[in-house]
């Protein structure tokens, strides 16, 4: 499912040198306590794994498992106030320390936090949003449509595969 992601940017290719898939059992577990967790997300985990996507520092890092955005990553309630329908479960966030999850109040829809607690439903699959990130590295995609993903202030990115 993600074999691909090299092609769609060849130049940032290297981004994803510092990811590590998950193993058997670790996979098992996020199958166990996640029934609900969308499937793109487990076979990115299986496939590519976890860690940081580097170029010149950290830009965004996978965490190596699900951390509830009440509980573990803020550690307040205030995400409820700010648009989460459910617990936030995160898998990952970018150098500014905001925060990407699936609301699982809301279907385990995509969704970004800021540092403020507001709660951004994204316009994308997290298959879309993977791939937007080397797209559109070093920004963070918030939408896709028709082949073109927009970042937080709606510049379009399209795929730059190579000539055959």
């Amino acid at each position: 499912m993600y074999e691909h992601l090299e092609s769609l940017r060849p130049e940032c290719a290297s981004l994803l040198s510092g990811l590590s898939p998950l193993s058997k059992e670790e996979i098992e577990s996020i199958k166990h306590d996640f029934p609900a967790c969308p499937e793109e997300y487990v076979e990115f985990v299986r496939e590519r794994g976890v860690g940081a996507l580097l170029d010149e520092g950290e830009h965004f890092v996978f965490e190596r498992r699900l951390l509830s955005a009440e509980h573990e990553y803020f550690k307040d309630r205030q995400i409820y106030d700010h648009g989460a329908s459910g617990d936030v479960w995160i898998f990952g966030w970018e150098n500014m320390g905001t925060a990407y999850g699936f609301d699982s109040g809301d279907g385990w829809r995509l969704v970004q936090i800021d540092e403020y607690r507001i709660v951004i439903k994204l316009k994308l699959s997290f298959k879309e949003f993977v791939e937007g990130l080397i797209v559109c590295y070093p920004q963070i995609p918030m939408e896709y449509t028709n082949g073109v993903w927009k970042d937080g202030v709606n510049r379009n990115y399209i795929s730059r595969k190579p000539e055959k």
